[in-house]
């Protein structure tokens, strides 16, 4: 599915999309997810963390939050951010100078054809953005090019929920309260009922599991997170 509906590629439009919610971007997303993807994002950071890396690639880096997270919390490390969205880079950027931080490089760059060098990197983060690929198994192949031997990635993403109450509860929440925030905050009348629509055409947990194998990374997984609202994926690119 595409974000306005037109003959444009998912690519452009998705493009366009985060352009024109940029400003907005990071309130509607505390507001909306009630604080949780802050908890999601230290959680995912965690995990990171545990492998030591130091050469990261965070896609779909957006805002920066990820990438800044791991800037502040893993030692000796350099970060390369990727987005598609020139307009969610620069306030990206912004937060970075006004930090200071000075061991992340943002790049505007199409996640499905990425100009980074071949197995160089010892772990591959995206966050909420593999579902808004065109070619999700372009993008993965990309990821699993540019990891060394035993590299990681991890994926997080949303999902809907499996307990059949707290399902029809999201549904309803994501479906006929989350586009009117969305629309009220952002003015844009289509992204957020793109957004949650995006989400419920999501791979399931188990298919999205067996892509990753299908590209070529062992030991996935899956780690649910707040009663399966969203999962971080797991996989290793193998040693030959």
């Amino acid at each position: 599915m595409k974000p306005y509906n037109k003959d444009e590629s998912k690519r452009t439009q998705v493009r366009r999309m985060f352009n024109n919610i940029a400003p907005y971007y990071d309130k509607i997303c505390h507001i909306l997810s009630f604080n949780m993807d802050r908890l999601w994002r230290k959680q995912l950071v965690k995990l990171v963390a545990k492998n030591e890396p130091i050469n990261i690639v965070d896609i779909a880096t957006g805002t920066g939050d990820v990438a800044i997270s791991m800037a502040k919390n893993i030692p000796n490390t350099q970060i390369t951010g990727i987005d598609l969205s020139e307009e969610m880079l620069k306030i990206a950027q912004q937060k970075i100078e006004r930090m200071g931080i000075t061991n992340i490089r943002l790049l505007c760059e199409d996640a499905e054809n990425l100009s980074l060098p071949s197995n160089s990197f010892d772990v591959v983060t995206i966050s909420f953005g593999i579902r808004n690929f065109e070619n999700i198994d372009k993008g993965l192949s990309e990821f699993h090019r540019i990891l060394r031997e035993g590299g990681s990635l991890l994926v997080m993403e949303f999902s809907t929920p499996k307990h059949k109450v707290f399902n029809t509860l999201y549904r309803f929440y994501s479906k006929q309260i989350l586009p009117v925030i969305g629309r009220a905050i952002s003015k844009d009348n289509k992204a957020y009922s793109y957004l949650p629509e995006s989400i419920v055409e999501f791979y399931q947990k188990n298919e999205f599991i067996r892509m990753l194998q299908n590209i070529g990374f062992d030991n996935c997984s899956a780690i649910s997170l707040s009663s399966g609202i969203a999962h971080i994926y797991t996989g290793v690119k193998p040693k030959i």
